[in-house]
């Protein structure tokens, strides 16, 4: 495969939001995110949507996942002048940080970008195979196929990022994502371990005290996976075995049944209950709770007073 990347730099090892080169570039070429969201450890998701121009990805300090929603056709690689490929809709890049990338687009496309950097990729390897990091050096791809990834796109493109306990579910899509990546497109490829059986029942009634404990707080899906020394990867999948739901909708469950005893048990605003239980405002909160038990929390409330 052809590259225009010369050797790698090192890259930092922690990155925050404001230094994302990518989104930079693209912003400094007069392209702006239809969407953003960030994530757990300093990752994010963005869409984006370009008409024209050209844009050369210089040596990012951080990496990125790219998968084409629809078209994309107008956008081509060029190398030396020369266009060496061309995007397809369900199109893969891989952008490891380092390297250097040129474009010209011709016509509108839209594309997710997943941003990410070497500590989610060692962590990943570390706790998913015991593997050694160093040796997850990432490839560099650009408009491959990949059914797979594909279809994440355009999971992610139906999804309403900004409803109830979204951001919590796109967290654990990106937890996913990156284990895609590092899976199947580094230097080393590795299928994913099988996972069997159940958490312990210590585990269970642990998970259970601490997530009742911390619902006002932010949970992501490391962080609980943490509390019992597992990868994220195992922690899902034994979650989901052992409670019959993912993490993310337990964590959802579990908030709206503290805030209806709230709200029967306490005269507290429904903004401060909303927020004591861990949703962002009062209006997400509503949207939530309708949907879970078919009334208003404020229909609720006054339901519980007659």
């Amino acid at each position: 495969m052809q590259t225009d990347s010369e050797p790698m730099p090192e890259c930092p090892k922690q990155l925050q939001p404001a230094n994302r080169d990518i989104v930079d570039t693209l912003r400094t070429a007069g392209v702006a995110p239809q969407r953003m969201l960030e994530l757990d450890q300093g990752r994010a998701l963005a869409q984006w949507q370009n008409r024209q121009g050209e844009v050369r990805y210089e040596r990012p300090r951080h990496h990125a996942l790219s998968i084409y929603i629809d078209k994309g056709e107008q956008a081509r690689r060029v190398l030396n002048g020369k266009v060496v490929s061309q995007g397809f809709p369900g199109a893969v890049c891989l952008f490891p940080a380092g390297s250097r990338s040129s474009w010209q687009i011709s016509g509108q496309f839209e594309f997710f970008h997943l941003y990410f950097n070497d500590l989610d990729v060692a962590r990943c390897a570390e706790q998913t195979w015991d593997a050694d990091p160093d040796k997850r050096q990432l490839s560099e791809l650009y408009h491959a196929e990949d059914p797979v990834l594909a279809q994440a796109g355009k999971l992610l493109a139906l999804s309403d990022w900004q409803a109830p306990g979204q951001t919590m579910a796109m967290d654990h899509l990106a937890q996913w994502l990156l284990l895609q990546v590092v899976s199947r497109h580094s230097g080393v490829r590795q299928t994913l371990p099988e996972v069997t059986g159940q958490l312990s029942l210590r585990y269970r009634r642990l998970l259970q005290e601490r997530i009742n404990a911390e619902l006002g707080q932010s949970l992501s899906l490391a962080s609980m996976a943490s509390w019992v020394n597992l990868s994220p990867y195992h922690f899902a999948r034994l979650f989901r075995a052992t409670f019959g739901c993912a993490p993310y909708q337990y964590v959802q469950e579990q908030r709206l049944v503290l805030a209806r005893d709230r709200l029967r048990n306490s005269r507290d605003k429904i903004t401060a209950i909303a927020l004591s239980c861990g949703f962002n405002d009062s209006s997400q909160f509503s949207r939530a709770f309708k949907a879970r038990f078919g009334i208003s929390p404020s229909g609720y409330r006054s339901h519980c007073a007659d």
